[in-house]
């Protein structure tokens, strides 16, 4: 009857993968493993590990979610952090290049940017306000 139950090293390289686990999925199992052992779900067991995968997806497609509902120019280093952050707890591992924390990172980056251009350009325009001004003065 164990032979129902996936695997944990598979369950993990489903979530590794990127490929959801969903509420069914981790139910089904803890269902199967509570038939199994007449007693519920093993501590640590199976259905334990489809239980956690699930809700480390969960958390982070909701960090994500929060995060693509802001306007883009919004987006900051913290928001990739915490996206990485929660990404990399979803796959068990840090995200690749092609990852949507590298997205988010890429946009938080040139978010800075521009605002670190922003605020030279504004800097550059009260200089030349004040010395305006002082030109003024002296006149």
């Amino acid at each position: 009857m164990e032979s129902e139950l996936p695997a944990k090293e598979q369950l993990a390289a489903q979530a590794t993968s990127g490929r959801p686990i969903t509420q069914s999925e981790a139910s089904a199992i803890a269902h199967a493993e509570s038939d199994m052992t007449r007693r519920g779900p093993i501590k640590g067991g199976t259905a334990a590990t489809a239980q956690s995968l699930h809700d480390r997806q969960q958390n982070f497609y909701g960090v994500a979610g929060e995060v693509a509902r802001k306007p883009s120019s919004e987006v900051t280093k913290e928001d990739a952090a915490r996206v990485q952050h929660f990404e990399a707890r979803a796959l068990g591992h840090a995200p690749g290049r092609d990852s949507l924390s590298a997205e988010v990172q890429s946009l938080a980056d040139h978010n800075a940017q521009v605002r670190q251009g922003a605020g030279h350009d504004a800097h550059a325009r009260h200089v030349a306000e004040h010395n305006e001004q002082m030109r003024h003065i002296d006149e």
